[in-house]
């Protein structure tokens, strides 16, 4: 009976001081979702190292919740960045008619095997997700805006050591949309974890729609 009581008086605190939990979210990659970005090239062998950065490993925090009153509901993590940002490369630029050949560690360029000549790095500075809760209450539920980031630092280099393409590439995703002509939009992602994965979509579409990234390598031509 002790323990019992003690349970519910923890709950009734956590209610009246507003704990916060914590969640572990999963992200993923989607495919297709950057215009221009499916069978763009002609297969080209390209290594892939491993995806470098603080936030690559472990269990990172890269969000919160607020509620309407501006307390944190929620603190939102995610763990072995790294690995899902390297899958969801190894994905895009298969996807857009690479041969990516994924490396388990990193390697100096000269290292690589033959047949093949560029290695890909990748090292993610930013992964970020916040989303505010308002008081307004509307049809779809309790009104809220949702701002993600991403922001990868990716370059490219030869066999022989020379850098033939770096840059910094950001994607990012706002919810709702912003009005256009006076026509107000509602959100097209409601989950934190959602939002997150189509800004991390966007930094790797910006990746392979970067005319600098694409003269790399041979274009795909139609017609």
């Amino acid at each position: 009976m002790r323990r019992i009581a003690w349970t519910w008086a923890l709950i009734s605190i956590c209610a009246l001081a507003g704990c916060t939990s914590r969640e572990v979210i999963k992200l993923h990659y989607l495919g297709g979702f950057v215009p221009g970005t499916r069978a763009i090239f002609l297969p080209a062998n390209l290594a892939v190292a491993p995806v470098g950065g603080d936030l690559a490993i472990g269990t990172r925090e890269v969000g919160k919740v607020y509620s309407s009153s501006g307390n944190t509901e929620k603190v939102l993590q995610a763990s072995d960045v790294g690995a899902v940002l390297h899958d969801a490369l190894m994905t895009g630029l298969a996807e857009a008619g690479l041969k990516p050949i994924a490396l388990e560690a990193g390697i100096d360029p000269k290292e690589l095997k033959n047949g093949i000549d560029l290695m890909l790095m990748c090292d993610v500075d930013e992964l970020a997700v916040e989303k505010n809760f308002g008081t307004e209450q509307t049809i779809h539920g309790q009104y809220f805006t949702m701002n993600s980031r991403v922001k990868l630092e990716c370059k490219l280099e030869r066999r022989n050591g020379s850098v033939t393409y770096e840059n910094q590439l950001v994607g990012v995703e706002e919810e709702p949309p912003k009005p256009v002509g006076g026509e107000v939009f509602f959100p097209l992602e409601t989950e934190p974890a959602e939002s997150l994965s189509v800004a991390l979509s966007r930094a790797i579409g910006g990746l392979l729609t970067d005319p600098k990234f694409r003269a790399a390598f041979p274009p795909r031509t139609t017609g």
